[in-house]
């Protein structure tokens, strides 16, 4: 399998992402549910931490070092790496000043860019990825990241719901 074919699944679940992004209320991005969940501000953010820091970054282990994340973004924060992490730090005034169309359209170009910079790498995809688990590879990465996107843009689509939206039909 050629990284593209790695990458399909991925790209699949960023068509779910901008589907969560329809019509989601400004008002509505950065505000968490009751019950303890996450905003979909928050879920955007750590999709793009993720992303970013994994495949345009020199990120080795539980600390990635931001600096060196090859790409920049209000999205790509450390407070959004961890759910306990993000429940303890609200969003910067910076980030509520962000709007549904802005955190969504941004969210898509981390991704963009990211992928862009980890296709440049051109790493085979049967070599171990050094920051993930010791005896998996890049496209067993892969094929969790697109694990990952999908999960969390489920979570969006039940905060959207828990506040009253009614997103589109995913």
């Amino acid at each position: 399998m050629t990284i593209d074919d790695y990458l399909a699944p991925l790209d699949l679940g960023y068509f779910e992402v901008g589907e969560a992004f329809k019509g989601l209320a400004d008002e509505n991005v950065w505000r968490r549910p009751p019950g303890g969940l996450l905003s979909v501000g928050e879920l955007a953010g750590h999709i793009a931490y993720w992303e970013a820091v994994r495949f345009a970054g020199e990120s080795g282990g539980e600390q990635p070092d931001l600096t060196k994340c090859k790409v920049k973004s209000l999205l790509i924060d450390a407070r959004f790496a961890y759910y306990p992490k993000t429940q303890a730090a609200a969003p910067s005034a910076e980030h509520f000043a962000m709007s549904a169309e802005l955190v969504g359209s941004e969210l898509m170009r981390v991704h963009q860019e990211s992928v862009a910079y980890f296709k440049s790498l051109a790493p085979d995809m049967n070599s171990r990825a050094p920051w993930w688990s010791p005896n998996s590879n890049y496209g067993e990465y892969l094929k969790y990241a697109a694990f990952h996107v999908a999960y969390h843009t489920g979570q969006m689509y039940s905060v959207r719901h828990l506040l009253g939206e009614s997103p589109p039909d995913n």
